[in-house]
C-alpha cells in the first residue's frame, strides 16, 4: 500500500476521533508516523473547524431541542396528573419546570435562526473559491480537469438558482 493512501486512511480513521496509537495499528504505520502526519497537515484545524462548523452547531442544536421537547411532553403529562388530583403546589412547580424547557427551546431557536444567517456565504464568494478550485485541478490533472468542465457549469448553475 502506497503512503499517499495510507495517510487518506489514517486521515478518516482520525476525524472519527480515534487516537494516533489506534491509527498506526490500522494503517500499519508507526505511531510516530501518525503525529507527523497530524501536524505536517493540520489534521486537528481541520477536524476542529469540521466539528465545529455552524452546521454541526446547528445540528446539535436541533436533537438538542428535541430532547428537551420531549421533557416539556412528560411535564405537561405530569401537569394533566397533578391538576386531576387538585395538587396545585406540584402543578405550579411543573409548569414553571415546563416554562423553563419553553424559554431554552425558544434561545436555541433563536441561535439557530442566527447560525442559519452568518452561515449563508454570498454566491460571489462561493463561485470564487470554485473557480480557484477548478484552477487548481487544472493545474494539478488538466485530463481530470477537462472531464469536469460540464459538472462545473452544472453545479455553478444549480448553486446560482439557490444562492442567487
Amino acid at each position: 500500500m502506497g503512503k499517499e493512501s495510507e495517510r487518506f486512511r489514517a486521515k478518516e480513521y482520525f476525524f472519527e476521533g480515534k487516537n494516533q496509537k489506534e491509527i498506526a495499528k490500522l494503517v500499519k504505520v508507526q505511531e510516530k508516523t501518525i503525529g507527523v502526519w497530524i501536524k505536517k497537515y493540520a489534521w486537528r484545524q481541520e477536524r476542529d473547524a469540521v466539528l465545529n462548523s455552524s452546521k454541526n452547531r446547528i445540528q446539535d442544536l436541533k436533537r438538542l431541542i428535541g430532547k428537551l421537547t420531549s421533557q416539556h411532553l412528560e411535564l405537561l403529562k405530569e401537569i394533566e396528573v397533578a391538576e386531576a388530583n387538585k395538587d396545585l403546589e406540584k402543578s405550579e412547580e411543573l409548569q414553571a419546570r415546563a416554562n423553563g424547557i419553553s424559554s431554552k427551546v425558544a434561545n436555541y431557536n433563536k441561535t439557530i435562526i442566527t447560525l442559519e444567517k452568518e452561515n449563508k456565504i454570498p454566491l460571489s464568494v462561493y463561485i470564487e473559491v470554485m473557480q480557484d478550485v477548478f484552477k487548481e485541478l487544472q493545474n494539478y490533472d488538466s485530463n481530470l480537469y477537462m472531464k469536469l468542465l460540464d459538472f462545473q457549469e452544472e453545479h455553478l448553475t444549480e448553486i446560482s438558482l439557490k444562492l442567487g
